[in-house]
């Protein structure tokens, strides 16, 4: 008799197995729909501008410098000096950098998709100083000749400076230029400069102001000896990227603002520039920090997480069908459990295709809805009883209102899909805590063993 029991577990439990194949096909779809979003992204940053990282500025010093090296002549048989110049450059990092800019976004659509856009006004100012130039001076006195220096800015998408910047350097004013005439990196602008002076200290103050169309995120580098970066968005979902976190942050459900505090004994710029002056420059141009603009959970990511629940409805209600076989003398086929598997598969299909068309809260309730009435309606029939059907529905619906809460949830979610398993397993156990598993064993058998007496012809 107990082979009967047995039998009847095994093909629930192949049932259940069965039902992993749509699932994963749904989750493939959901995959599928992510990574169009994705093209659609880049399609847009073909059009408008990609992600932003600024890095800079830097202040470059060209020089000859002059040396003698002692030669072999062989047509004079003697020794002779020539005289070889080599190009090099030092590279300088600002005394006090400071940028300030307030970020306006906008949603730019691709068929189906939206993707977060955004043009900001940054302003730029600091002070450079020339003591790195008179340190050069004095070691190689005569043997250098000084060219006209440059102010570097690398911009990783040029096509988002739609403005010509003009440079206030030290009093006067100089133009930008595309390209950063930096070696390592030659996309963003530069200014062409006047000679840095070697003879005394001076400090150089300058300021300027560039728009910037970028899509996504923007990111900075600390390359002052002291960097401050204060910036204002009207996004409500700010991450925070890169190497450092804000030093202070407010966000509402309309904005956010955020200032970062930086100095180079934290952010080793010196030692990364001095590196980058021997051709390494892959620490300097990594060493970034910013803001992305993200969606809380995009609708993707939510039905992702939402369609790794699924096991858990298709087990509680097959759990309480097979209750209700227990308990109520009832007996269900295993198609019956098949289609209502099928249902509360199909829920998370129905779930992602609406939720491209409205918001994620309005396709979650009328997935509900329509499956809520479809499974009370068939469990009802089912079952033979109406309020059976409409604690069958109940529960489903408490189910579902817990699941949209842990999806809507950015911090908790863990805890509270644990509290959720946790819970149905106790309400689980508590119901079924007085079952005599044997008793129930043999009851189904003798059940089994009647129904097919009675199906046996008459003579």
């Amino acid at each position: 008799m107990n082979k009967k029991f047995t039998i009847k577990i095994a093909v629930i439990g192949f049932l259940m197995f069965v039902l992993l194949i749509p699932l994963n096909m749904i989750e493939g779809v959901v995959s599928e729909r992510s990574n169009f979003r994705d093209q659609a992204s880049r399609s847009i940053a073909q059009s408008w501008t990609g992600k932003q990282k600024i890095i800079g500025p830097v202040l470059v010093v060209p020089y000859l410098q002059y040396y003698k090296k002692r030669e072999w002549d062989k047509n004079l048989k003697a020794y002779q000096e020539t005289k070889y110049s080599l190009t090099k450059k030092i590279y300088i990092l600002p005394e006090k950098l400071a940028i300030n800019g307030e970020i306006v976004t906008e949603n730019r659509k691709r068929g189906l998709y939206n993707v977060p856009v955004y043009s900001t006004d940054l302003n730029i100012d600091g002070q450079f100083d020339n003591k790195e130039v008179i340190k050069v001076s004095r070691k190689y006195g005569r043997n250098i000749k000084w060219k006209k220096s440059f102010l570097s800015i690398i911009v990783s998408d040029i096509r988002g400076i739609s403005e010509q910047p003009v440079l206030n350097w030290n009093n006067k004013k100089y133009e930008f230029s595309s390209g950063s005439a930096f070696d390592q990196r030659g996309n963003g602008m530069h200014a062409k400069l006047s000679k840095i002076t070697s003879e005394k200290e001076k400090n150089y103050p300058f300021s300027f102001k560039v728009n910037i169309k970028g899509m996504e995120s923007i990111q900075f580098s600390a390359v002052g000896k002291s960097t401050t970066v204060d910036i204002k968005a009207n996004w409500p979902h700010p991450s925070f990227i890169g190497r450092y976190l804000p030093s202070s942050r407010n966000i509402t459900n309309e904005n956010f603002n955020a200032n970062w505090k930086l100095s180079s004994f934290s952010s080793d710029m010196p030692r990364l520039i001095k590196n980058c002056q021997a051709n390494n420059c892959s620490g300097f141009l990594s060493n970034t920090f910013g803001v992305e603009l993200i969606n809380s959970v995009d609708i993707y990511h939510k039905t992702e997480r939402s369609v790794k629940y699924a096991i858990l409805f298709i087990s509680l209600a097959f759990i309480t069908f097979f209750l209700f076989e227990i308990m109520k003398n009832l007996r269900l086929h295993p198609m019956q459990y098949m289609l209502v598997g099928l249902s509360l598969s199909f829920f998370y299909l129905l779930l992602i295709s609406l939720s491209e068309h409205m918001t994620f809260g309005m396709a979650y309730s009328i997935a509900t809805s329509a499956s809520v009435i479809t499974l009370g309606v068939y469990i009802s029939a089912v079952l033979k009883s109406m309020i059976h059907g409409l604690g069958f529905t109940g529960m489903i619906t408490l189910l579902y209102t817990m699941l949209y809460a842990i999806l809507v949830s950015e911090d908790n979610a863990l805890l509270m899909g644990s509290l959720l398993f946790f819970s149905i397993l106790s309400l689980v156990m508590f119901i079924t805590r007085k079952l005599d598993w044997y008793e129930v064993t043999d009851k189904l058998a003798n059940q089994a063993l009647l129904t097919q007496e009675d199906n046996k012809p008459q003579n």
